[in-house]
């Protein structure tokens, strides 16, 4: 071996090198309750501390918007949980899995959308991250902030999904202590306003919009969950991974949520952030900043895998190559970076507009796939296929593109955001219901048009052992 071999091999040993290909079966590893651990992690962050308190920005008082997130999280976390079983089942990153509802070409739409989406994060992320150090030290302005930030989130992002798992772990203990310690001093801090105590119901426009805000923040994960399961046994126990993860998600997101709504509701003189700082103190705000390096990580990750598979359809790349994956994945975090240092003002507003309209269009795509993979394939796919246009699922799939054009159109009577409001929108008094719609309607549409075909009844050829 010469010297360029061995270091090329020393590199492999600590740096992953495989990106969009299955992953086979000698390199799997990991149980389910790590998932468990690992889901908690992404969801103790600023983050989810901030969408807790945008709903009480928005009008909810603090006990309906402790309603609004504990519905809204038990309803997302069942989605993504359900997808996530698909990571050990088929071993290839969730978007790739697109291609057996919607065909080689035909889930082409779901690259850029995801990769606006985990662009739209890390954006959305860093400048929360910034916020929080500013709260701290003035010395620096947001943008350097911003870029400052982004560098150990590159760093872990090289080294790849272990160290992704890792360093989640450590979140999740450093940071759930620390919201532990931070929502006893809010409630030392004094008691919430009257007005924030009310039990008076708000409009049904206003709580369904609550509630769709944090279905669309665990369903944001949706399209690329699977890529944080890929790497588990073929055989893992499909039960316990989804309750691991179904767990790991409501337990994460709902407190983390609910501590945001209440230091908002407390102070609400003050953005989120603010009240943090206010209350607990600027070491909260180191914590609060440093909670979300993974979650930009994450994204930048996912989103190099989107890059990757929009390339794949012109050309198969080597299953393992250290420079295919890691040289998308720095470019997508920079590109989040970018975004944030020139849009960082009006944030509270951008986000929630942001998730809406991220929301009308992953709603039909998730029922589509959950629909194929449980009900008409029973996870019975042919892996191969997912990388040649020849395969058994061909270029364009119609029926799965088919039912989410009618679960897309469906949604926009329903939909209410600042730039468009749907036409059955007033009449439901104010309520947005589009995401409850579109889902019913798109999963069963395909149900409709994948019964009875030759297609969906016959066994696939299986590339993979069942689920036990």
């Amino acid at each position: 071996m010469n010297a360029t071999a061995a270091r090329s091999e020393q590199v492999r040993r600590y740096v992953e090198s495989r990106h969009i290909d299955r992953i086979p079966d000698a390199a799997r590893h990991g149980k389910p309750w790590q998932q468990l651990v690992f889901w908690f992690g992404g969801n103790v962050n600023v983050f989810n501390v901030v969408l807790g308190g945008v709903l009480v920005s928005i009008g909810l008082t603090f006990w309906w918007a402790v309603a609004a997130i504990t519905a809204g999280t038990l309803i997302g976390a069942l989605l993504i949980a359900l997808h996530a079983t698909q990571g050990p089942r088929l071993g290839v990153p969730q978007s790739i899995q697109s291609r057996g509802q919607f065909g080689f070409y035909g889930a082409a739409f779901m690259f850029p959308a995801v990769l606006v989406l985990n662009i739209g994060f890390i954006a959305a992320e860093l400048v929360i991250q910034a916020q929080a150090m500013t709260g701290v030290t003035s010395a620096l302005s947001m943008p350097e902030w911003i870029i400052i930030l982004a560098v150990p989130s590159a760093v872990i992002g090289i080294y790849g999904y272990r160290w992704i798992h890792r360093v989640m772990q450590a979140t999740a203990a450093v940071v759930g202590i620390s919201l532990v310690i931070m929502l006893v001093q809010g409630l030392h801090h004094g008691s919430l306003p009257a007005a924030q105590t009310t039990l008076a119901r708000p409009s049904a426009g206003l709580f369904l919009a609550g509630v769709a805000l944090l279905v669309i923040d665990l369903l944001s994960f949706g399209p690329f969950v699977s890529d944080y399961t890929r790497y588990l046994p073929a055989r893992t126990s499909g039960r316990r991974l989804f309750w691991a993860i179904y767990a790991g998600n409501v337990l994460a997101t709902a407190g983390t949520c609910i501590i945001g709504a209440y230091l908002t509701a407390l102070l609400p003189t003050l953005a989120t952030v603010s009240a943090v700082g206010k209350i607990s103190g600027k070491w909260a705000l180191v914590i609060m900043a440093l909670s979300l390096v993974n979650a930009n990580t994450f994204n930048a990750y996912t989103g190099s895998f989107q890059v990757i598979a929009f390339g794949s359809m012109w050309r198969r790349f080597r299953a393992e190559s250290v420079i295919v994956r890691v040289i998308p994945f720095l470019c997508v975090l920079a590109a989040g970076t970018v975004i944030a240092c020139y849009g960082y003002q009006q944030f509270v507003t951008n986000l929630s507009n942001f998730l809406d309209d991220i929301l009308v269009l992953f709603i039909p795509w998730s029922a589509v796939n959950l629909a194929d993979y449980f009900l008409v394939r029973h996870g019975d796919y042919d892996v191969a296929s997912f990388f040649t246009p020849a395969g058994a699922y061909g270029r364009f799939a119609w029926r799965g593109l088919l039912a989410y054009l009618i679960g897309l159109a469906v949604e926009l009577p329903f939909v209410s955001q600042p730039e468009y409001t749907g036409w059955l929108v007033k009449p439901l008094g104010g309520a947005d219901i589009s995401w409850l719609v579109g889902w019913i309607i798109a999963a069963g549409a395909y149900l409709y048009l994948a019964s009875g075909t030759q297609q969906a009844s016959r066994p696939s050829r299986a590339a993979v052992a069942p689920v036990g």
